[in-house]
């Protein structure tokens, strides 16, 4: 991002500020102040610090931001001062790499979201206590005072839904499963401002769950895929435009995909990655220009080396996609495959294995151009794990220290004041109240 103008009055501050560092202080220790507090504007030989083990440089293999930020999900910084003593790094601090602890929500969810709002909140909106059965209750995390409050309720229960902020910093909510544990078709939306549900037209072409959802640089939503069984999936597609609170067409996806997973590049273009449908794990792709929508989806040639269901795919900063982990086949194996999509040349790369196998894990893109991958199945519906890796931007993956419980299903969101904030799943045992941050 572009460095603000600065008024002369603020520089004419900053030149007086620095004569008297130079004059009152030892000039290494404030430069190293400086770095240790702004670590991405010194230019810096030695590994990171911090307790994850990030040996990588400043200045290494990092494509960069479109305008010259460092490329992570909402191009880093921290967007204000933190109060809390767990919600962020105190006001002129840098908080220490690792884990930190959370406090646990009220109530126990697995096939949630969780949705980082423009007020220092996050929104987490439904899922199921028991595994089975969805609830309509929601949640409101505090990050500067790390504290949790109830939320309004939905007016349907739901659970394997999507959720997406919108331009006006409401929240749109779309299907799942309700409480019957068939699809829907209704959505709602969340006024952040009046803290209160009000009903959106339903989404047409089919009640849906697992189906994936993207914000469009337009500030209309795309939803696709998903499925009304665990047998098959959907290939229809639709825009959602919260003007008008109405729906439109999106055209058919080529190929049936539930469990997919929708990733955003540059210029509006939206890349609709595996899914299952009765078939097994796909293993194509196929893109969608939002810049020329009546050309419809254009199924990719290119396929990856693996089908991908409970997959994770994130965007890096130099604009390719990290696709990670899968359960392939039936009875199923679980991969540690990863592989990186090139949009530019349609193709697909594999990567070094992770770490460890997994499925129904989630996969960060942090500021510096690495990804934190967190938990999941290691094994077809069994032995979750709390193990985290970080994949490097050199293409090799480092375990980090574990998470504090394993988890499955769960949400990791990034946090504006710098850490990723996970969420509930299952354990193997029971639904999981609790919550952790990771700090990079």
């Amino acid at each position: 991002m572009a460095m603000k103008p600065l008024r002369r009055s603020t520089v004419l501050g900053l030149l007086v500020l620095s004569v008297h560092l130079a004059a009152c202080l030892d000039v290494d220790e404030a430069v190293d102040q400086f770095c240790n507090s702004k670590p991405g504007a010194c230019l810096d030989g030695a590994s990171d610090a911090g307790p994850d083990g990030n040996g990588s440089l400043d200045g290494g293999n990092d494509g960069g931001g479109p305008h010259g930020e460092d490329g992570g999900p909402h191009g880093g910084g921290d967007g204000g001062s933190d109060a809390g003593t767990d919600g962020g790094p105190p006001d002129g601090g840098r908080e220490p790499p690792g884990w930190k602890s959370v406090a646990p929500m009220q109530t126990r969810r697995t096939g949630h979201t969780a949705t980082e709002l423009r007020n220092g909140r996050v929104l987490v909106v439904g899922g199921s206590s028991s595994g089975n059965t969805p609830t309509n209750t929601t949640e409101l995390y505090t990050v500067s005072s790390n504290s949790w409050s109830p939320g309004p309720d939905l007016a349907t229960a739901r659970m394997d839904h999507t959720a997406t902020l919108l331009p006006n910093g409401n929240v749109l909510v779309v299907g799942g499963r309700g409480p019957g544990g068939g699809a829907l078709n209704s959505a709602e939306i969340y006024d952040a401002e009046a803290n209160e549900w009000a009903p959106a037209n339903p989404i047409p072409l089919g009640a849906r769950a697992s189906h994936a959802a993207v914000l469009l640089p337009s500030g209309k939503v795309l939803v696709a895929g998903g499925g009304n069984s665990h047998l098959d999936g959907l290939n229809t597609a639709a825009l959602y435009h919260p003007d008008t609170d109405s729906w439109t067409d999106a055209g058919s996806l080529n190929v049936k995909r539930n469990v997919l997973t929708l990733t955003l590049l540059e210029a509006g273009v939206v890349v609709a990655i595996g899914g299952f449908n009765a078939a097994g794990a796909e293993t194509t792709a196929e893109v969608y220009d939002s810049n020329q929508p009546e050309a419809g989806w254009r199924l990719l040639l290119a396929q990856m080396e693996h089908g991908r269901h409970g997959h994770a795919s994130t965007r890096l900063p130099s604009g390719r996609i990290l696709v990670t982990g899968s359960l392939e086949g039936s009875p199923g194996r679980v991969l540690r495959a990863a592989e990186l999509f090139q949009l530019s040349s349609t193709s697909w790369t594999p990567q070094a294995e992770m770490m460890e196998a997994r499925f129904f894990h989630t996969a960060t893109a942090l500021p510096s151009g690495e990804v934190l991958i967190a938990g999941g199945y290691s094994s077809p519906y069994a032995m979750p794990r709390a193990s985290a890796e970080i994949f490097r931007r050199d293409g090799s993956s480092e375990f980090i220290a574990p998470m504090s419980s394993a988890r499955v299903n769960h949400t990791a969101t990034w946090l504006e004041s710098g850490s990723v904030l996970i969420i509930g799943g299952i354990d193997g045992g029971a639904v999981l109240n609790t919550a952790e941050r990771y700090v990079p």
